[in-house]
C-alpha cells in the first residue's frame, strides 16, 4: 500500500487527501473500453444534470484481470478524490480491520470496533470526495454493516455474480488478441507477433496466464512450439502455478483453491460434476430441466432441481464457470487444471460417467434442419470425449447410450452439409470401436457406414466403397441379406460403383434392393421409396432416361403423401425428376420443378450446403439447353467457385461444374477459355477418376469439339 500519511501537526480533514492503493502495474495493457466504462458509472448523471455518484462492481472468473482494472482505474483518478482506499475483501474480518485503520486515518477513535465503524460511516457520509475499493469481495454473508453509506464511490471487484447487484454490474471477459500480443511481448520481447498469437490463444487470452506464460518464456528461453506442447500434457509445469509480478496467486492456486471450495460449500456431488464437465470441451454445455416437474428443455441433465440449481450456482459464484443463454462454459484452462489435477487412475471412471452425462440430452431428428442447431452445441463435446478416450489407461468400455448419441452425432454432419467434420469424428470412432467392441458390432458396423458416406460426399469415392463393401460383407454374415441395415449398405455401395462408372453393377444391387423391400415393406414405406429412388439414378446413368422419369416421378408423388412436400428425400426425388425432364426435352416443367426445388432447399439449408449447390448446377443446364447462355454461364461460374471454396478443386462436384461452365463458354464463343478450361477438368479427372471413368471420357470427347478459334 501507498499511503499518503497525515500530518503531524493536528487532526485530519476533508481538505487534506489520503489515498492508500496498491502500487500501480506498470505493465497494465489494453482494456481501454472497460475503463471508460468504469470512469462513466462512478460519474454518471441523475435527473436534473446533477452528477450522482457512483457504485460499480467488476464481476468475473479468477484471473480475469478484475483487480488490475479496479488498480488502474484508482490510480488513474486518485487526483480526482481527498480519500481513496483498498479493502481487501475476501473476508469480513479483513474488511473490518481494512476500514478501522481507515478510521485511525481519519482522526476517529471509539471503544468498540463496530463504533468506530459507525463513526466512520457518519464522516464519508457528510462528504462526497471519496473511494473505496473492495477487491476480491467473494462472501456476502456479513457485510450488510461493512458496506459505506451513499454520497462517495464504491468499486467493487468479485467472482460471484451476486455481488453485481451492489451498484452496476459490468462482466469482465478476457483481452481481446491484440491486449494478448502486446502483453506477451512486454513480458517476453523476444517473442515473434505470430508466435505471441499462437500463445495467446492457447491461453484463451486469460490476462493472468498471459501475463505468466510471458514471464515464463523468457525465463526458461523455450521454442514456442516446445512451450505449446508443454501446455498440452503438463499444464501445472508450464508457468500457470507461479505468482505474477504483483504477486498475484498463479492460476493453478486459483483452480485449485475454488474446486476445494467447492466441496466444502456444495458437497461432493457438486465437485464430482464438475469434474466430469472438465472432461466435455470447453464450450457452452446446454442445462436441460428436470423432467419430472415440467416441460423438458434441451440440455443435460443435472439431477433433480434443487441438486442441480445448488451445483450450478456455487461453480458459477467460485468463478469456475460462465453460466449465459442456460449453458455453463469453462475456460479452457480452468477446464485443462482441473482434469490435470485428477489422478490419471481416475480418468477413466470420470470419462465414462461424462459420457453418461452427455448421452442424457434428448435430440430430435439428425436429418431435418430443425434440430441443426441443438447438434451443433454439442458436437465439440462428443469430439472431446471421443479424441481423449484413446489417452485412457486400459480398454474403456463406451456408454451405450453415448454411442447412440455419436451414431446420430455423425449423421447429422453427413445432413448438415459438414462431410469433412464427419470423416475424422467417423474415423476415431471406428477404431475406437474396432477395438472396445469388435469389429462385428452393429454400432462398429453402423459407425463405418456413416465413415462411408461421408467420404462419398467428399467425393473419395474409392475409399468410400472398399469401407462399404467391408460393411456390406460383414453384415451379410452378421444380420443376413435381408436386415434393413444389409440392404442400406448394398445400397450405399451401389452409390459408389455407380459414381466410379460401374453403373451396371450399381444397378443390380440397387434392384435387388428395391425387390427385397417391396416384399417385406410394402410400396409406399419410406424405405422402399428410397430403394427406388436409388434404382431411378441407375437407370437415368445407364441412358435408360423414361423408365427412369416414370420411377422418379412415381417416386416423388408417394414421398409427398408419405413424408410431406418440404422432407428432404421428397427434395431429393424432385430434384432427379427434373433432371430427368431436363434430358428429355421437357425444359419448361424441369426448370419450374427446379426453381421450386431450388427453393425449398435455399431456406431449409443455406445458399452453400452441397444439395443447393446441387440443384443450382443442374438449373444452369437446363437454362444452357433452353439456349440461355448468359445466364447459365453466370449461374454456374458462381456455382463453380462456391464449390471450389467448399470442397477444392478436384472435388467431383467441382469439376462438374467447371466442365459445364466450360460448356457454356464455347456456347458463348468463348473458345480460348472453354478449351483451357476443358483441358484442366479433363487432367483433373485423370488423376482423380482414372482416364477411363465415363466423366474423364466425356470431358475428353468436350474438349476435342471446342473449335479452334481464328
Amino acid at each position: 500500500m501507498h499511503l499518503a500519511p497525515p500530518p503531524s501537526n493536528g487532526p485530519i480533514t476533508g481538505s487534506r487527501p489520503i489515498h492508500a492503493l496498491p502500487s500501480r502495474n506498470q505493465a497494465f495493457t489494453g482494456r481501454i473500453a472497460l475503463l471508460k466504462r468504469v470512469s462513466n458509472n462512478m460519474r454518471r448523471a441523475g435527473e436534473g444534470g446533477a452528477e450522482e455518484h457512483g457504485w460499480v462492481s467488476l464481476i468475473g472468473m479468477g484471473g480475469i484481470g478484475k483487480t488490475q482494472l479496479a488498480l488502474e482505474y484508482a490510480h488513474r483518478h486518485a487526483d480526482d478524490y481527498g480519500l481513496v482506499w483498498w479493502v481487501g475483501a475476501d473476508q469480513p474480518a479483513a474488511v473490518m480491520a481494512s476500514l478501522t485503520a481507515l478510521a485511525s486515518q481519519l482522526g476517529l477513535t471509539a471503544v468498540q470496533p463496530s463504533l468506530l465503524i459507525r463513526a466512520l460511516w457518519v464522516e464519508l457520509a457528510a462528504r462526497r470526495d471519496w473511494l473505496l475499493v473492495y477487491d476480491n469481495l467473494d462472501d456476502l454473508g456479513g457485510m450488510n454493516d461493512l458496506l459505506p453509506p451513499d454520497g462517495g464511490r464504491l468499486l467493487i471487484t468479485g467472482r460471484d455474480p451476486r455481488i453485481g447487484r451492489i451498484g452496476t454490474r459490468i462482466d469482465i471477459t478476457e483481452f481481446e488478441r491484440d491486449e494478448s500480443i502486446t502483453l506477451l511481448s512486454r513480458r517476453c520481447p523476444s517473442l515473434s507477433p505470430e508466435d505471441a498469437d499462437r500463445v495467446a490463444a492457447a491461453v484463451g487470452d486469460l490476462p493472468l496466464s498471459v501475463e505468466q506464460v510471458g514471464c515464463f518464456l523468457d525465463e526458461t528461453g523455450l521454442e514456442t512450439a516446445d512451450y505449446l506442447t508443454l501446455l498440452k500434457s503438463q499444464p501445472t509445469a508450464s508457468g500457470l502455478d507461479d505468482r505474477t509480478v504483483s504477486a498475484h496467486p498463479g492460476l493453478v492456486s486459483v483452480v485449485v483453491t475454488s474446486r476445494d471450495r467447492l466441496v466444502t460449500t456444495a458437497g461432493p456431488a457438486a465437485a464430482a460434476l464438475l469434474d466430469r464437465l472438465a472432461f466435455l470441451a470447453p464450450e457452452p454445455i446446454p442445462l436441460g430441466s428436470d423432467p419430472t416437474v415440467g416441460p423438458p428443455r434441451f440440455g443435460v441433465q443435472l439431477g433433480d432441481t434443487a441438486t442441480a440449481a445448488l451445483a450450478v450456482r456455487k461453480i458459477v459464484t467460485l468463478g469456475l464457470a460462465r453460466h449465459a443463454d442456460n449453458a455453463l462454459q469453462m475456460h479452457r484452462l480452468v477446464h485443462t487444471l482441473l482434469r490435470a489435477r485428477l489422478p490419471l487412475a481416475e480418468h477413466g471412471g470420470i470419462h465414462h460417467a461424462a459420457e453418461e452425462l452427455l448421452a442424457t440430452i434428448t435430440l430430435g431428428d439428425p436429418d431435418t434442419p430443425e434440430s441443426w442447431p441443438e447438434y451443433g452445441l454439442i458436437v465439440p463435446h462428443v469430439r472431446e470425449l471421443l479424441s481423449s478416450a484413446a489417452a485412457l489407461p486400459g480398454i474403456q468400455l463406451d456408454a451405450e447410450a453415448f454411442r447412440a448419441l455419436v451414431l446420430k452425432v455423425q449423421r447429422y454432419l453427413y445432413f448438415s452439409g459438414q462431410s469433412r467434420s464427419a470423416v475424422d469424428i467417423c474415423r476415431i470412432t471406428r477404431d475406437s470401436w474396432m477395438a472396445r467392441l469388435g469389429p462385428d458390432h452393429p454400432d462398429t458396423l453402423h459407425s463405418g457406414y456413416n465413415l462411408a458416406s461421408n467420404l462419398f460426399e467428399l467425393g473419395e469415392y474409392a475409399q468410400a466403397r472398399d469401407v462399404d463393401q467391408e460393411v456390406w460383407d460383414r453384415r451379410r454374415r452378421v444380420l443376413g441379406r435381408d436386415h434393413q441395415d444389409t440392404i442400406r449398405s448394398a445400397h450405399q455401395l451401389a452409390a459408389d460403383l455407380c459414381d466410379l462408372g460401374d453403373f451396371a453393377g450399381a444397378r443390380a444391387l440397387d434392384e435387388e434392393g428395391w425387390r427385397h423391400r417391396r416384399r417385406l415393406l410394402g410400396e409406399s414405406h419410406p424405405d422402399t421409396l428410397q430403394s427406388a429412388h436409388y434404382l431411378g439414378s441407375d437407370l437415368y446413368e445407364l441412358g435408360e432416361r423414361e423408365r427412369a422419369r416414370d420411377i422418379n416421378a412415381d417416386v416423388w408423388k408417394r414421398r409427398r403423401q408419405v413424408l410431406g412436400e418440404d422432407h428432404p428425400d421428397t427434395l431429393h426425388s424432385a430434384h432427379h425428376l427434373a433432371s430427368d425432364l431436363c434430358d428429355l426435352g421437357e425444359l419448361e416443367q424441369a426448370l419450374e420443378l427446379q426453381r421450386w426445388v431450388l427453393g425449398q432447399r435455399r431456406h431449409r439449408l443455406g445458399q452453400d450446403h452441397p444439395d443447393t449447390l446441387r440443384t443450382e448446377h443442374f438449373l444452369a443446364i437446363t437454362l444452357h439447353r433452353r439456349g440461355e447462355y448468359p445466364q447459365a454461364r453466370a449461374l454456374n461460374e458462381d456455382v463453380w467457385d462456391r464449390r471450389r471454396r467448399l470442397h477444392g478443386d478436384d472435388h467431383p462436384d467441382t469439376l462438374r461444374s467447371a466442365y459445364s461452365f466450360a460448356d457454356d463458354l464455347c456456347a458463348l464463343e468463348d473458345y480460348t477459355r472453354a478449351r483451357e478450361l476443358h483441358r484442366d477438368t479433363w487432367m483433373r479427372r485423370c488423376r482423380v477418376l482414372g482416364e477411363n471413368h465415363p466423366d474423364t471420357q466425356r470431358s475428353a470427347r468436350a474438349l476435342a469439339a471446342v473449335p479452334i478459334s481464328p
